[in-house]
Order: structure tokens, then sequence, then C-alpha cells
């Protein structure tokens, strides 16, 4: 796939919530289109990694590719279609001499990559932990289409 130019244009709200805590929105970049989600954050710097980023899987029941071979540690956060954090790992840099990685998400609404030690920071949990996604974007379109 060609190589994508960053930022991605899109952009969305997300908010954490458990119990009965709901949490402030952030907001991220997001990836719609899937030469976006398999690049991810392929070709970026750290410096160039200012929000997290969440990867939209517009069809659950497809397996879904992303290329992790990115320069620096990241956390992985799946979201699983009801809103809850189902699983929240990290993926370490790209090394010289290893092989390229590929996953492949499916069943899943989305997935947020975001700097190591954010779901630390920000208290998330798999399990317990919702997540709120909001694309004023996605609204608009849907309106004016």
């Amino acid at each position: 796939m060609d190589k994508q130019p960053f930022p991605f244009r899109n952009a969305c709200f997300i908010s954490f919530s458990k119990d009965w805590k709901q949490y402030a929105p952030l907001e991220v970049e997001e990836a719609v289109t899937d030469p976006e989600i398999y690049q991810a954050l392929n070709y970026r710097s750290l410096l160039q990694f200012r929000k997290p980023l969440l990867l939209h899987f517009n069809k659950s029941d497809v397996q879904t590719p992303v290329w992790f071979g990115f320069s620096f540690d990241v956390e992985v956060i799946v979201v699983g279609l009801n809103g809850v954090i189902e699983k929240i790992y990290d993926m370490p840099r790209y090394r010289e001499g290893t092989g390229v990685f590929l996953q492949f998400f499916s069943g899943y609404a989305y997935a947020i990559l975001a700097p190591k030690g954010f779901s630390k920071a920000h208290v998330l949990e798999s399990g317990t932990t919702k997540v709120k996604y909001t694309s004023f974007t996605r609204m608009f379109d849907k309106r004016t289409g």
C-alpha cells in the first residue's frame, strides 16, 4: 500500500468510564481508510506521535491487517463491539533484523494506539473500563450525505 500522509485527516473524541466515574473526552487522531489503518503509526517519529491514534474497524466481521513496525514503544488498547476494553498490551518498537509484524483484528470495534503508560495514567482496565467514541465528522457526514 502507498504511504499515507500524516496526521490523518479525521479526528474524534473518546472518553472513558468505569463504575460511576466518567472522564473528560480526549481528542484523538482517527484512521478510517484501509491504507491508514494498515499504516497506523509507521513512518512517524515519537515527536510526531502527539495524540493517540484510533484505528476504526468499519466491518467487525472482516479481518483488518495492521502493520506494526513503529520506531517507538506503543500501547495497544482493543475495544470490543460493546464498547468495553477487551485487551491492553505493549507493542515494542521495531528493531533492526526482526521480521515485519502484521496483526489481524476481527470482532472488535476499534483499537487505540497510545504512548506506553497511557492505560496506567488513565486507570484503564480490561473488562471493566468502557470507551465512548464520538466523531463529529461522521455525524456531519451522515446528516449531509
